[in-house]
């Protein structure tokens, strides 16, 4: 086959003729012509451009001055640029790979003037997509409820870019894009890591059977370096600074810091770096997409796997918490929402699958069941009713007209605060008066609610205000069968309930958390 028959069938699509270096344009691109062409939206939409809009606001910032034909240094810091794509999370392939490659091997010089004008125009669609994948993510993150409908939109993409060329310093150009913040740099830095070792000569994967922390245990040896936990794989390191380096890794999976390889590290340590690679990739697209409304005022974000909340506000990080989430078979969900209330003294209603199949079957066995534990039953008219004149017994999970409602008070399940936000799947954020689950490291026991180690600070920032109530709430204590007090929160803040197993803390510090709900697409693969 020859080099024209391989050439022609790559761009079908796009190119109406292969480009050669030594052919000749049929006159000089100007820029009336260049601005005629982005005039035309047939011609426009033959040039298959991903940003067609910010590809024209570009070349009218620059009066439609070319810039890859004129400018060949510009020309190789693009194809520079966007080789190093998987370096920054994304996927090279995302950027019309074929088209840019045949342009970097053969050059802008086309047979036909139309041919020209489109291989300049994609190389600016190729370079805004990489800058806008660099600043919003390279996939929207769409949660199981999207009460805000969020769309991130904060920089003006097309106008820095046209500025950068105009001053002649596109090589500085993503320090105007990437985001300034601790985490962001981590999972950066992290995935440049991961990707270097999974590109070099030689790289294999193995597997640690051997619970043995030494030196002579090669395989752990080998993992702990390719995690960037050791500077090379045949490090001469003592015992004791090598179990501080286990504990280093255990800290990163979210296990027991002991440096003891258990079942649960091993399984840690011997998952594939792709996969490693493919959490990082996903949580630096979640970052990225949270950026502008983080920059922009106090948002609120809940990570499942890793059971914790942030808040932040202009962007700082103002308050971290440990929670507590949903179990594998009652799981918290995704969504995005506002937090209107905060409600003190809540009471607790039970979910009916919780008042069916988990107290009914208590209460036929003993109906002092309910005032042992302080609960009250509602008929369908929201009426309190004597349970000792129900018929207990006849009742199921398929018929049952009740309510099962908690008395307010610090033994309630929701404790003594509750932060509201609609969403359909009847969830909160909530107190607890059970502190201790919140020192396990795998905090997955809930219902599907929220609970919150620190609901007393969050319920202060909520309020800001009006936090004398969460003070007085305080200072009076167990209060029971105290009314609910509703407070309107002084400002809406969003929350998001988010999914990803590899995060970040308040100091930027990346873990791996255990894929609960097998979510990632790789264990969806596996089952």
């Amino acid at each position: 086959m020859t080099q024209r028959m391989k050439c022609a069938g790559r761009f079908v699509m796009i190119l109406l003729v292969c480009p050669f270096a030594g052919f000749e344009v049929s006159g000089q691109i100007s820029a009336e012509k260049l601005e005629r062409f982005l005039a035309d939206e047939a011609r426009i939409e033959t040039s298959a451009l991903q940003f067609p809009l910010e590809v024209k606001h570009f070349y009218k910032k620059l009066q439609h001055r070319l810039v890859w034909q004129e400018n060949s240094a510009s020309r190789n810091f693009l194809f520079s640029l966007l080789k190093q794509s998987a370096d920054y999370g994304l996927k090279e392939n995302d950027y019309q790979p074929d088209r840019v490659q045949s342009i970097n091997t053969y050059g802008l010089q086309l047979r036909r003037l139309e041919d020209s004008i489109i291989a300049e125009v994609q190389l600016t669609d190729a370079l805004i997509h990489f800058l806008h994948d660099v600043v919003y993510g390279n996939s929207p993150v769409v949660p199981g409820y999207n009460g805000l409908n969020y769309i991130p939109a904060c920089f003006d993409i097309p106008s820095s870019l046209a500025d950068a060329v105009t001053k002649n310093n596109l090589p500085a150009l993503l320090t105007n894009f990437e985001q300034n913040s601790p985490e962001y740099d981590s999972l950066k830095q992290l995935i440049k890591a991961y990707n270097k070792i999974l590109t070099s000569n030689g790289f294999s994967e193995s597997r640690v059977t051997s619970a043995i922390v030494s030196i002579t245990n090669k395989p752990l040896m080998l993992n702990l370096f390719h995690l960037g936990f050791l500077d090379s794989a045949t490090q001469k390191i003592s015992e004791k600074e090598l179990r501080a380096r286990v504990k280093a890794a255990q800290r990163s999976f979210n296990l027991l810091v002991d440096g003891v390889l258990r079942s649960t590290a091993l399984e840690a340590l011997n998952a594939p770096l792709a996969n490693r690679l493919s959490e990082l990739n996903s949580a630096i697209n979640t970052v990225r997409w949270l950026n502008c409304i983080k920059l922009s005022q106090k948002i609120i974000v809940v990570n499942i796997p890793s059971a914790t909340l942030l808040v932040y506000d202009n962007g700082h990080v103002i308050l971290e918490s440990r929670i507590i989430v949903g179990k594998r078979s009652t799981p918290t969900p995704t969504l995005s929402s506002k937090i209107t209330e905060v409600i003190l003294y809540p009471y607790w209603m039970a979910p009916y699958s919780i008042a069916t199949k988990e107290l009914l079957p208590a209460i036929k066995r003993n109906i002092g069941f309910l005032d042992a534990n302080g609960y009250q039953v509602i008929n369908n008219q929201g009426k309190v009713i004597d349970p000792y004149k129900i018929n207990w017994q006849a009742l199921s999970t398929s018929n049952f007209p009740y309510i099962i409602r908690e008395s307010t008070g610090c033994d309630n399940a929701l404790g003594l605060v509750k932060l509201n936000f609609y969403n359909p799947y009847s969830v909160y954020l909530h107190d607890t008066p059970d502190k201790s689950l919140f020192s396990f490291n795998k905090r997955y026991f809930s219902h599907g609610c929220m609970r919150v180690e620190k609901a007393m600070d969050l319920a202060r920032l909520v309020l800001k205000n009006n936090n004398i109530a969460i003070d007085t709430l305080e200072a009076k204590g167990c209060l029971y069968n105290q009314k609910p007090i509703t407070v309107l929160a002084d400002e809406i803040i969003p929350v998001f309930v988010l999914y990803n197993t590899a995060w970040i803390d308040s100091t930027g510090r990346v873990t791996f958390s255990e894929d609960i709900y097998r979510k990632n697409q790789f264990n969806r693969q596996e089952n």
